[in-house]
């Protein structure tokens, strides 16, 4: 016994913890169960609980937020008040019924077409600051809009900044063309009075081909400084408006000069030519030539080229 606590004293003072004794190497224990007992492992899990937490460590680093197990965000997830889990996504729930919820119209492709084809537009502006509009299938609430409301017709409308004779051509040609039209216009000589034409038709089609047309027309014409135009045997409609006996073989006209280009134009025009078989109209916006039809052509020629020549030498006044 002695022995045994003297080699115990040593083993400490040595700062060996491990203490074995010559007694217990000598024990009457089992040397079978003694062997069994060396393979029984025994892990130290506050230093496995270390690794893992210095391997998740260093991990946390190279991954992405976005990247976060399922645990973690289920773990986040439960930090937020339950105010906002709850009541929040009750409200953003409702917000999303509510939208699946709003009624649409269910169109097909044709019939999306024909709602397009029928809506109110413009058809276009011109340079020269008109416009052209076309309604093809307006309800009665606004028929009354119009100088002539029909219950059932479409509508087209031209409105440019000043009258010209060369408009009256050509809403003159639609209704000689087209009988069911009917129409209605703002027309006069006075300088600086504006142009409108309004155009009837039960024939929604027929209507927006012709205001397209009429565009096209208007917007060619708005590019240039000025034109001339001839009419053989005017309608008695168009010597109506134009206030012309009905019996004028031909007019012809040039649009674009001012009112005292015009009388230099037709000094030139009188000086130049020996012939009495026509008679003339100057007005603020168009020279006008009435007679026989190929008498004025000619002279109506003429006065274009002298215009062009003016124009280039900037004497237009």
């Amino acid at each position: 016994m002695a022995d045994v606590m003297k080699q115990v004293v040593q083993e400490i003072l040595q700062g060996n913890k491990t203490v074995i004794s010559k007694k217990v190497e000598n024990s009457t224990k089992n040397p079978e169960t003694d062997s069994n007992l060396k393979h029984i492992k025994r892990p130290n899990y506050q230093r496995l609980k270390k690794d893992e937490r210095l391997s998740y460590t260093g991990k946390s680093y190279q991954t992405s937020p976005n990247s976060l197990r399922t645990d973690d965000k289920k773990s986040n997830a439960s930090k937020l008040p339950k105010q906002f889990n709850e009541e929040s996504i009750s409200s953003l729930h409702s917000i999303s019924l509510v939208q699946g919820n709003v009624p649409k119209k269910n169109h097909t492709h044709s019939q999306e077409r024909h709602h397009q084809a029928i809506k109110s537009r413009i058809i276009g502006n011109t340079k020269n600051g008109g416009c052209v509009w076309f309604f093809p299938k307006l309800p009665k609430e606004l028929m009354g809009s119009f100088h002539r409301p029909l219950n059932s017709a479409s509508v087209g409308v031209v409105k440019m900044p000043e009258c010209l004779p060369s408009y009256l051509l050509i809403i003159n040609e639609v209704i000689r063309n087209n009988q069911g039209v009917k129409f209605h216009l703002s027309w006069s000589k006075e300088a600086g009075t504006p142009f409108t034409a309004e155009l009837y038709d039960d024939n929604v089609d027929r209507l927006g081909k012709i205001m397209n047309d009429i565009y096209q027309k208007l917007n060619r014409r708005s590019f240039k400084q000025y034109e001339t135009y001839t009419a053989v045997s005017p309608s008695p409609w168009l010597s109506s408006q134009m206030n012309i006996s009905s019996s004028i073989d031909g007019i012809a006209f040039l649009e674009g000069i001012s009112y005292y280009t015009n009388i230099v134009l037709m000094d030139l025009l009188l000086k130049n030519f020996e012939t009495s078989d026509f008679s003339y109209e100057i007005n603020s916006n168009y020279l006008l030539l009435k007679g026989n039809y190929h008498i004025i052509s000619k002279l109506i020629t003429e006065l274009k080229k002298e215009a062009a020549r003016l124009v280039s030498s900037d004497t237009m006044i």
